[in-house]
Parts: C-alpha cells; structure tokens; sequence
C-alpha cells in the first residue's frame, strides 16, 4: 500500500511540474514589448507634427496607416510564439494528465513486479541462503580478493565459509592471509587449525597443532583449541594427556554448552587406556608427516572407514557428511562419494545443513546416487 501511495504523490508531482508553466498567460517577449513602445510613440509623434502643421493632413494620415499596419504585424508574430495559444495550451495540459500516469503505470507493468509478496528484511535474513546463492557470493568475493589480495577483512569472511562448505585447503590459505594482514587471534588460528585438520582426514599434524597452541596462548579459556589438543594427544598415544585436558575442559565447562557431549564422549574413549596410561616412547601413532606413503594412506582409509562407520549411527552430523564426502573425493572413490552425498542429503534434515551439504556436492561435482528400490 505505502508503494501505491509513493507511486501517486510522484505521479502527481510530475504532472504539476508540466501543468504550472501551461497554466500561466504567456508573457510577451523583450523584443516584442520594445517594437510595440516603438510604434506607439510613432504614432503620437505624428499627431504632434501634424497639430503644429509640420505634415499635411494627408500625410499624416498615411503614416498613421502604416505605423497601425506593423503594430497589427506585431501582434500577430507574439500570438504566434509557442505556448501563445491557449487552445495550444489547454491540449498539451489534457495529454500530460493523462499521459503521464498512463505511461508510467504501462511501464511499472511491463518492467515491475506487483504481484510479488512482500519480503521483509528480519525474513530474508533468517532464511537459510542457496547453494547457488553460497557459490555466487563466494565467486564475487573471490574476484574482489584476485583485485585486492591484501584486503585481510575480505580473507577473514571468506575463510570460514570455505570451511563450512567442505574446502579446507582454500579455507587454511584464507586463514593464513587474515592472519597475516589482520594479525593473529584465536579465532583465526582455531579455524587455521580447524582447516588444517580437515584436509588431513582428521588427523592433527605439526602444522594444526602449532596453530592450536597458539589459540590456546591468545584466548586459555576458549574450548576449541583444549579439545583439539587433547585430540593431537591422543592420535600421539598419550591417553592421559587427552584425559587430563577434557576432564579439566568439562569442569569448567556450562552445563548447556553444544560441545559438552562431544568432549564426553572422547573421554570416554580414552579413559580405559588413561588410567595408568603412559605414552609410549615413540608414540602409539606417529605424526602423520613422518609416516610412509602406504602407512599414511593406510591410516587415512582407516580413519574414513570409521567415520563412515559413526554416521550410519549419527545421520545429522553435517560436518561428518562434509569430512566423508571430501575425503572419497581425494581418494578417487566416486561411488562412495555418491552415495554418502545420498545418505548425506537423507539424513541431514534441517535446511541449513542441506544447503551446506549441496554447496559441497556442487563444488565437488558430485551427483548423489540414486536411492536403492525396495
């Protein structure tokens, strides 16, 4: 309604900057005032030279015929001028009210969209985005960074979006660029670390432990870097070590907190071999950067079967679905990448997780496999 009413107060306004100037007498012009003087004198003059017998009768007469002749003339040419005529006049101010609002109604028409609902900004912003929304916004903000690679706040937005759409190698690089324009933070080091991890089939090497450790130096206090400490601790064979760190995370930790259930749950994992526990010398699982091609590759499927083994069990873990995706991918495995993009789209249920799930799918190429018949 507030549209329709914007539409007819512009409307109205256009029409009256038209009718005001046609609703006004047409002043004369300067020439044509002057020319009128001009010959009014004449004529008055003649009757003085004819009153004091400077001119005959006759010849005043004649001149006087002639002054009236080009004073006649004259009027005519200023009635002629445009805008002069008031029938002029009133046609033109009869097609600017009904042309205008004609005219701008034909285009609003043609080129507007009045049947479309109204959509308030607190709805649009709440909405979950697209995959094909995510991708375009990505691919913008990445050809603003190819023009201006030392922009830190565009890498520090962009950052963590690669992560949660499942790339975290371009997700470390943006990291590693916020960190060194904007400065390092927990944050950023957390999600460098976070990056690091991912693209590693979940195992934490040097690179994403330092990058904890530095969170965990900024901001003691946060979580993410404790737990993901406790984890280097226990893919290194030091159960006690993870135990002693999340035991000490979840005595400080609210009792509502999201994450509480996860860091339970890696307790108890280690907690039967924590007791008593010590790390053995050269550690129960060496730093994934000291291992043998075919002892990496050994460990990494081993590491993708077991998390393909959790999600049967926990279908709406997103980030789960993202990690088991990406890794089939980079292992050439395009049929079990397929069908966990199907199992992933099944069990994930909430609209923002699906659309993370499909802007991965997307990016990666992956169709999901079709559904077994009954």
């Amino acid at each position: 309604m507030l549209l329709w009413i914007l539409i007819a107060l512009l409307t109205a306004a256009a029409i009256m900057a038209v009718l005001w100037p046609l609703g006004r007498a047409p002043a004369r012009s300067d020439s044509a005032g002057h020319a009128r003087r001009v010959y009014l004198d004449q004529l008055d003059e003649l009757e003085r030279d004819r009153a004091e017998g400077r001119i005959s009768p006759a010849e005043a007469e004649a001149a006087r015929a002639e002054v009236a002749r080009r004073l006649i003339a004259e009027d005519a040419a200023a009635e002629a001028e445009p805008g002069g005529s008031a029938a002029a006049r009133r046609a033109t101010a009869i097609a600017a009210l009904i042309g205008v609002p004609c005219l701008s109604l034909a285009l609003y028409l043609g080129l507007g969209a009045p049947s479309l609902p109204g959509a308030p900004r607190a709805a649009r912003l709440e909405a979950p985005p697209a995959p094909d929304d995510i991708v375009a916004v990505i691919a913008r903000v990445e050809e603003h960074l190819a023009k201006e690679p030392e922009d830190g706040r565009g890498w520090d937005v962009l950052a963590p979006v690669y992560l949660r759409i499942g790339r975290p190698d371009d997700a470390a690089r943006a990291f590693r660029n916020a960190i060194r324009i904007e400065g390092s933070t927990a944050a950023r080091q957390t999600g460098l670390g976070e990056a690091i991890l991912t693209a590693e089939a979940g195992i934490v090497t040097e690179a994403a432990e330092a990058a904890f450790e530095a969170a965990n130096m900024l901001d003691p206090a946060a979580p993410g870097p404790r737990f993901f400490l406790g984890l280097a601790a226990e893919q290194e064979g030091d159960f006690a070590a993870a135990a002693e760190r999340w035991r000490a995370l979840l005595a400080e930790a609210p009792a509502e907190a999201p994450w509480r259930a996860t860091v339970e749950e890696a307790l108890a994992r280690v907690a039967a071999h924590a007791d008593g526990a010590r790390p053995p010398a050269t550690g129960a699982v060496a730093a994934a950067e000291n291992l043998s091609a075919d002892e990496r590759a050994e460990m990494i499927e081993g590491m993708v079967s077991g998390l393909a083994v959790r999600l049967r069990d926990e279908p709406t873990d997103v980030d789960g679905w993202l990690r088991l995706i990406r890794s089939y991918v980079v292992l050439e495995r395009p049929d079990d990448a397929a069908e966990a993009a199907r199992a992933a789209l099944e069990g994930v249920a909430d609209e923002s997780g699906r659309a993370r799930v499909e802007a991965l799918i997307a990016e990666l190429g992956v169709t999901p496999a079709k559904a077994a018949t009954p």
